[in-house]
């Protein structure tokens, strides 16, 4: 078979063989993603909306903004819905189908790109639709692809290398967020958009080959009760097990606050930057940067450090020390300043993506991993729309008057919400200090084990 063997060094460096393929293959998706990600939203605005005269035509940024939209809807409307079906169905099949349908898509809107390949020229309308329908059912297949995986690396990795999977994934991701962007304007414009998404869709091909290569424990149906239940039933029994379960519902609750948040960040960081460090607006790339380095760096100490210290600990006070560093950075009107606080930021923001999944895998029945992961992620992102939507309003409209100086502070909108949302972060933080136990974890996960 393809991808059989693998260097006996790197399989330990990646905790095992299987894991090391699922690793791999994430990586060079995560990439793909990045870049295609980018690649939309340049093509929309440099070609797609791209008037005679070399302006970008006034409803550019609204077709941009489709994409983002198209992106996290699905998550919102099919996430749980996704989680029911991948918890009845064979986690590395879900993974497989889920890689070609997104290669497939991606090739299709090959056909509409206006490439050389082809001699029709399709119009501007075609090729948004296009682009939204494709990212849509692109992000449809993500719903069902991330708990699958969540699963299947809850059945390969013992439960004391969760937490440094988790990291070794965090950092892949990062890395490709970082180099994802770079790679994709030079390809775009040096070597046209049909390049560009053809390299995604090789990235979709990678990832499947190395998914095949894994493994996987052989599928065991639990006597066919997942069939016989109504899908309803199903449905809401993973809502309600993630919100009566202790562990779960401080996860939840501190997931949404978090996420309430740190929209706040997307929403107004260039405005920060011109408005309260009075800087030009191109340094947002540069904060950026040193976040990104400083996820790399947080994800790599925690993936060590998990299995010497407590994950609930390094959650809790990784909220808390966001929060505070948050605050810090309302307050500062120092670039260099702010390039450390965003460094830091970026430590605790990767503590708390590497922590999160393994404490939630070790409170939920193997039958329930796919709705409790979908109930997390689509919660995330309707806090997280909720919150970009907020600030926007707030700054715009309600706290667009607010300055002046406050106990020798100087005051304005975006600190303001900057602000309030870091006292979220803390409060979220204190909640999870006070009902967050590894004692708890560590009994619900004797439970499982029980049973």
């Amino acid at each position: 078979m393809l991808f059989q063997t693998l260097p006996r060094s790197l399989g330990k460096l990646l905790i095992n063989r299987e894991y090391a393929f699922l690793w791999g293959g994430q990586a060079v998706s995560s990439l793909g993603d990045s870049t295609f990600d980018l690649t939309l939203v340049v093509w929309i605005a440099a070609t797609i909306a791209r008037q005679a005269n070399g302006q970008a035509a006034t409803w550019a940024p609204v077709a941009v903004s489709g994409v983002l939209i198209a992106v996290a809807l699905p998550s919102l409307l099919f996430g749980p819905i996704a989680g029911v079906f991948v918890d009845r169905w064979e986690k590395k099949s879900v993974m497989l189908w889920a890689d070609c349908i997104r290669m497939f898509l991606v090739l299709l809107l090959v056909l509409v790109s206006g490439s050389s390949f082809f001699p029709w020229k399709p119009d501007r309308a075609v090729q948004l639709g296009a682009i939204y329908v494709t990212v849509f059912l692109a992000s449809i297949c993500s719903q069902f692809f991330s708990p699958a995986r969540a699963a299947l690396i809850n059945d390969l990795v013992d439960k004391e290398q969760l937490g440094r999977a988790a990291g070794l994934a965090q950092v892949s991701q990062s890395i490709a967020l970082i180099m994802g962007p770079p790679l994709a304007a030079p390809v775009l414009f040096g070597f046209g958009v049909e390049w560009a998404l053809l390299f995604n869709a090789g990235t979709f091909l990678i990832s499947f080959l190395c998914v095949l290569a894994v493994q996987a424990p052989a599928f065991v149906r639990s006597g066919g009760k997942a069939e016989q239940q109504k899908f309803t039933r199903e449905f809401l029994e993973g809502i309600t097990f993630s919100i009566n379960n202790t562990v779960l519902r401080v996860l939840l609750v501190t997931i949404v606050v978090v996420s309430l948040g740190a929209g706040a960040i997307n929403a107004l960081m260039v405005f920060f930057v011109s408005d309260n460090l009075h800087v030009n607006v191109t340094y947002v790339g540069l904060l950026d940067g040193f976040f990104g380095v400083g996820v790399i760096i947080g994800a790599l100490l925690v993936s060590v450090l998990s299995s010497r210290l407590q994950e609930t600990r390094m959650y809790t006070l990784a909220i808390l020390g966001f929060g505070l560093l948050f605050l810090l950075l309302a307050r500062t009107s120092n670039l260099l300043i702010a390039l450390a606080i965003l460094l830091f930021l970026g430590l605790a923001q990767a503590t708390v993506n590497v922590t999160l999944v393994p404490i939630a895998l070790k409170s939920v029945p193997r039958g329930m991993i796919g709705r409790v992961i979908g109930t997390i992620n689509s919660l995330s992102v309707l806090s997280s729309l909720i919150s970009v939507s907020l600030a926007g309003y707030l700054a715009s409209n309600l706290f667009k008057d607010i300055h002046g100086t406050v106990l020798g502070f100087a005051i304005g909108p975006i600190d303001t919400i900057f602000t309030l949302s870091a006292l979220l972060f803390l409060l979220s933080g204190i909640y999870a200090f006070m009902y967050l136990r590894s004692s708890s974890v560590d009994k619900e996960a004797a439970s499982l084990q029980a049973k």
